[in-house]
């Protein structure tokens, strides 16, 4: 897990959803001929997710399992 608090978490997490919205609204505009051309909504998706894991694992004291399934068997 990452050493980080859980506000510079949620602070980071208020910064993706912030990015998506602004997404949301247009992906690039011009402004006096300059252009600005935001980033993929599934980079911003994907980091809002990974600081949502990082919020929650901070709040509740405990890390997301990766196990996924265990199949027993005899030897």
């Amino acid at each position: 897990m990452p050493r980080m608090t859980v506000e510079e978490a949620k602070a980071m997490y208020k910064l993706w959803s912030d990015a998506e919205r602004a997404l949301a609204s247009a992906q690039s505009y011009t402004i006096a001929g300059r252009s600005l051309t935001r980033a993929d909504m599934s980079t911003v998706l994907e980091r809002k997710k990974y600081y949502g894991r990082i919020v929650d694992e901070l709040e509740t004291g405990r890390r997301r399992s990766k196990v996924r399934s265990i199949t027993p068997f005899d030897l």
